[in-house]
């Protein structure tokens, strides 16, 4: 292989070993935290928590045009000069949309209520989105890393003391997410010297309308995408009931794992496939990333279908038990939403956001008839798998364009594979009833096919002992 070749691999290896170090330690203790959240909220109290997250997930790109994914597309691509007026077009944007969502907040809100903290844990969201897209844009990768840490340590804390000590309940879990973005943002303000870039920054209108033309469009894919993922928990609230949504979300907690994986994969790669987009030999790196980012996305639901019998029997309240029977759809579901997003990276890399729009659009119009459907007959299972289809036709679409533009491909014998073993595995997950039986059969099919990709691993971590060359 070349030295060009492999220095994108190197690059991208290297980046994805600093995203996973720092981001491992805080995943884990966002996992630990699911039974603190189990004993401390009943599952309608999480029900309203899980649907209150996502409005704001919803409300966000809306609100701030989604600015804050353009401040970081074009900053990758820009030299330091323009970068900074890229951020400072970005933050004076930003700054005019709190200023009127506080107006906002003041007139039509003028008694306290639970508003408040709503409104600014938008508002708080946003700033976060914007300053740490930025930080990674510039190559600020361990201060990134280092703001995700505090960001998770102080939610903890503040989760102890509001959830535990106090008993502040569902105020208190938004008021600790709301301390920990600030805490975070404060260190990025002053780690990445942001006060300095601003300074140094010009505002344009022309950036502004350029940012604007590119992230305008990411809008209602936002939307739709928001629909797709997330409006399973009105139907379940519209047809089953606040109780059973508190129960879908606990169960969706677990799925994080394989989410976290490609959150921290998707940190690297969004920088590295941007750099190598035009460049050629560009279909075979994006290939192989793709083939092996399918394999560990499989492997590492297979290690979740292994411990969750175990999880909500020992770790997690009574109350939430039956939760568990619904984790086998959800994962599959997660893998395909993270491959769909994985080919969404390669329409941004090309700033080509309107088939992101459009492939998403009809994920969304899928996943709403599916629920109709599915939800009555199926209960939260059907929830499951409406997003399974959903998801699965955005990606088979993104898929078949991307390959027609020549620049990606996959390996089919690998990716049927993982699908039987999965499918089966999860099938026998309500047929053994010995955990220990079962845990020591994942485990003996995960060692196989880390065996059959030995040569694969053995590259990459090859490249991984030579980071620092």
């Amino acid at each position: 292989m070349e030295k060009e070749q492999m220095n994108k691999y190197k690059k991208l290896v290297k980046n994805s070993f600093i995203f996973a170090l720092g981001n491992f330690g805080s995943k884990v203790l966002q996992f630990a935290l699911v039974p603190l959240y189990s004993y401390t909220l009943s599952t309608a109290q999480f029900g309203h928590v899980d649907l209150v997250t996502t409005v704001i997930s919803l409300l966000l790109p809306l609100i701030c045009f989604d600015i804050y994914d353009a401040v970081f597309r074009f900053s990758l691509d820009s030299d330091r000069k323009k970068a900074k007026d890229v951020f400072k077009t970005g933050f004076i944007f930003v700054m005019l949309v709190t200023v009127s969502m506080l107006l906002i907040l003041f007139i039509f809100f003028t008694q306290i209520s639970n508003y408040y903290i709503v409104i600014i844990l938008l508002i708080v969201t946003m700033w976060y989105s914007l300053i740490s897209n930025y930080v990674r844009a510039i190559g600020l990768v361990k201060i990134f890393v280092i703001a995700g840490i505090i960001d998770t340590f102080s939610v903890a804390i503040l989760n102890i003391f509001l959830l535990l000590i106090l008993r502040k309940g569902v105020n208190g879990y938004f008021l600790s997410i709301i301390g920990g973005f600030v805490i975070s943002l404060i260190y990025l303000l002053f780690s990445g010297k942001l006060f300095l870039e601003y300074k140094e920054g010009t505002y344009s209108n022309k950036y502004l309308k350029n940012m604007l033309v590119y992230s305008i469009p990411l809008i209602p894919n936002s939307l739709t995408w928001w629909l797709n993922s997330s409006s399973d928990r009105y139907f379940i609230l519209l047809f089953i009931g606040v109780g059973a949504n508190g129960l879908y979300a606990m169960a969706s907690k677990i799925p994080t794992v394989v989410n976290m994986f490609a959150n921290i994969f998707f940190q690297s790669w969004q920088m590295s496939v941007v750099e190598e987009y035009e460049k050629s030999g560009n279909k075979e790196f994006i290939t192989n990333i793709f083939n092996l980012f399918l394999t560990i996305l499989f492997l590492c639901s297979i290690g979740i279908l292994a411990i969750i019998k175990p999880i909500f029997g020992n770790f997690i309240d009574p109350t939430y038990y039956q939760a568990w029977t619904v984790i086998p759809f959800i994962l599959l579901s997660v893998i395909y939403s993270s491959i769909a997003s994985f080919l969404g990276t390669i329409y941004t890399a090309s700033k080509r956001t309107f088939p992101v729009f459009v492939t998403t659009l009809i994920g969304a119009i899928v996943n709403i008839i599916a629920s109709i459907i599915f939800i009555k007959i199926l209960g939260i299972n059907g929830a499951a798998l409406a997003n399974i289809i959903s998801f699965f036709v955005v990606l088979l679409i993104r898929y078949r364009d991307i390959y027609k533009r020549g620049k990606i491909g996959v390996n089919y014998f690998e990716l049927i594979a993982n699908h039987v073993v999965f499918l089966i595995l999860s099938w026998l997950l309500f047929i053994i009833k010995n955990n220990l039986i079962y845990f020591l059969m994942c485990s003996a099919l995960i060692l196989v096919i880390l065996f059959v990709m030995k040569e694969k691993l053995f590259f990459f971590l090859k490249l991984l002992r030579n980071r620092k060359n």
